[in-house]
């Protein structure tokens, strides 16, 4: 019995960028990133970073030669990269092994239930209420800064067509997201630049709806007032200067 107490007191939880764990012995109490990286099955030559999930849900770096305390923490995510990725979740700075994220897994890193929702802050738009399949790429310009918010609403999944481009963009929106937050949206998933002529419509029974007057309305509520369904189109403006 006190071998198998000494072996479940120096046992670690081990994870890729998956956060999938498992159960590692490893024989220190203060381990260094080297003795951890090598208890996981890693070699000095594998270049990994190794990143503890502390108890508190921060997430601290730990260098090759740094000890660590297991008392801070036993999870520890491993992933073999050449550099990381810095990102804030709810004002809190973290460095990430791998280039994309998702929902799930900073809802696992900062300890958000299921019942919340996640946005990617925005400064010059509205902030990008995360779907749980959306994958940010944390290699764009500055740092991703996510923040948790209200009970998550349902989701619906959105078709914009741009008439101009014949490109179409499929993605997932709360409920309550606004049409405007929806039109703001399928640019950046159809990689397209705003022109000062464009509107929003909807198509309703094959025709189109135009809702350049009811942008600050939720999804939900529009579709309640029959102004749309879930397709929905981006063309020019005709008529007038």
């Amino acid at each position: 019995m006190n071998a198998q107490t000494q072996k479940l007191k120096k046992a670690v939880e081990i994870a890729g960028t998956d956060l999938v764990f498992r159960d590692v012995a490893i024989n220190d109490d203060t381990p260094s990133g080297a003795q951890i990286a090598h208890a996981a099955g890693f070699t000095p030559d594998d270049n990994v970073f190794v990143l503890q999930l502390r108890d508190d849900e921060q997430l601290e770096d730990v260098r090759a030669v740094e000890a660590v305390s297991l008392s801070d923490g036993r999870r520890f995510i491993i992933a073999a990269n050449d550099r990381s990725f810095r990102f804030a979740l709810n004002g809190n700075a973290m460095d990430w092994p791998g280039r994309f994220i998702t929902a799930p897994t900073l809802r696992k890193l900062g300890g958000i239930s299921n019942d919340k929702v996640i946005y990617l802050e925005k400064s010059d738009e509205a902030d990008r209420l995360l779907a749980e399949d959306d994958i940010v790429d944390l290699d764009e310009p500055g740092v991703e800064s996510f923040r948790e918010g209200k009970d998550r609403s349902k989701e619906q999944t959105v078709h914009v067509k741009h008439l101009g481009e014949l490109e179409t963009a499929t993605f997932k929106v709360a409920e309550t997201a606004t049409l405007q937050g929806i039109w703001d949206r399928a640019y950046a998933e159809l990689d397209s630049s705003r022109d000062p002529r464009d509107v929003l419509q909807a198509v309703v029974n094959g025709q189109p709806v135009n809702l350049m007057d009811h942008l600050n309305l939720s999804l939900i509520e529009a579709q309640n007032m029959d102004l749309c369904k879930k397709k929905f189109e981006i063309a020019a403006r005709t008529g007038g200067a």
